[in-house]
């Protein structure tokens, strides 16, 4: 969850949690009127960005999607993702999380066709991401409104099928909007094209904090990633 300044934050832009889902507004809900860079926020020190899974889709995947307004500018990176393996983007990009480590980017997905039809291009010039897990459903509110899905991994050196053993030290979690939840007055080719390719992700190094934990999704697995 955001630090205490921020929570207080979202807490004042942000509708009632009790909203109903058939009064949830999008627009309304994800507006930000800041949009300040980093270093221009006056922050408590020990101050880490890391939002909930609900603020991440709404305040800033949402918004970058629409052109709108984000409550900082510069915090998430837009990069060509599946172009570096994780250990080849810069450290300091993993200084957020409550355990700084963690790093935030928005990348666009790759349709490409294999033996297997058409899929999404997770793989790396030295290595490829393994899905875990994949279409939990990120929720907003008491009511429930699925704001969006989430898509976690583990990064693998090396080409597929999955190496036996441990994995990297990395860990990826990929989240996109639900499109029922945008407003259709709001919708053209282009906001949709959008939708369908433009994801928001967090990547954990565990390298930078040996004792991170597992989330749920991923802790059945192991540490060598196997999914069927």
């Amino acid at each position: 969850m955001f630090d205490w300044v921020f929570s207080i934050f979202f807490m004042a832009l942000s509708p009632s949690a009790s909203q109903k889902k058939q009064d949830f507004d999008l627009l309304k809900c994800s507006k930000i009127d800041v949009g300040k860079k980093e270093e221009e926020l006056k922050l408590p020190t020990g101050y880490r960005f890391s939002p909930d899974d609900d603020e991440l889709v709404l305040f800033y995947l949402v918004n970058k999607i629409l052109g709108r307004t984000q409550p900082i500018t510069d915090v998430i990176k837009e990069i060509d993702l599946f172009e570096h393996d994780p250990d080849q983007l810069p450290l300091e990009d993993y200084r957020h999380g409550t355990k700084c480590n963690e790093a935030y980017y928005f990348t666009n997905l790759e349709q490409i066709y294999s033996s297997e039809g058409k899929v999404t291009r997770r793989r790396t010039k030295g290595g490829y991401w393994k899905v875990t897990s994949e279409g939990k459903q990120v929720k907003y509110g008491d009511d429930n409104v699925i704001v969006g899905f989430k898509t976690s991994m583990f990064f693998h050196k090396g080409q597929p099928p999955a190496p036996k053993g441990s994995t990297s030290r990395f860990v990826m979690h990929e989240y996109r909007v639900n499109p029922t939840i945008v407003p259709v007055d709001v919708l053209n080719d282009s906001i949709r094209a959008k939708i369908e390719r433009f994801v928001v992700c967090k990547i954990v190094s565990k390298a930078v904090h040996p004792t991170y934990e597992l989330p749920p999704e991923l802790l059945s697995l192991g540490e060598d990633g196997k999914s069927n």
